[in-house]
């Protein structure tokens, strides 16, 4: 099994003016922000020593106005690393937080790190 996360977060705090955590925000104070979790990660060969992981990756934008620019950001630097983006949607949040899930797919060759569909 093949641990994407350290990559995933170090690529998002990249992203300027934004905090990437794994909580969601409080509230409006707490914006912009990122969270991310993996969905799946799984060994599409079945065989020893697992020299793939087909790697499922959710990640929220929040923010108070917008969450556009942020969101593209994101795809951007996702895509950048390989893994591409199998949907995306407003997703209506009760603290009346502007919220876009975007949930992000690839396999991971365990010993080069490179991303493929």
């Amino acid at each position: 099994m093949y641990d994407v996360k350290p990559e995933i977060n170090a690529l998002l705090e990249s992203i300027p003016g934004v905090t990437v955590t794994d909580a969601f925000p409080k509230g409006p104070a707490d914006t912009p922000r990122i969270t991310f979790y993996e969905l799946g990660n799984s060994d599409p060969l079945t065989i020893a020593n697992e020299p793939l992981s087909d790697i499922a990756i959710q990640i929220d934008v929040w923010h108070k106005r917008s969450t556009g620019p942020l969101a593209a950001a994101v795809d951007d630097a996702m895509n950048g690393i390989g893994f591409r983006r199998q949907m995306a949607a407003d997703i209506p949040d009760p603290s009346g937080l502007k919220r876009k899930t975007m949930r992000y797919r690839g396999v991971v060759d365990t010993r080069t790190g490179r991303v493929t569909q």
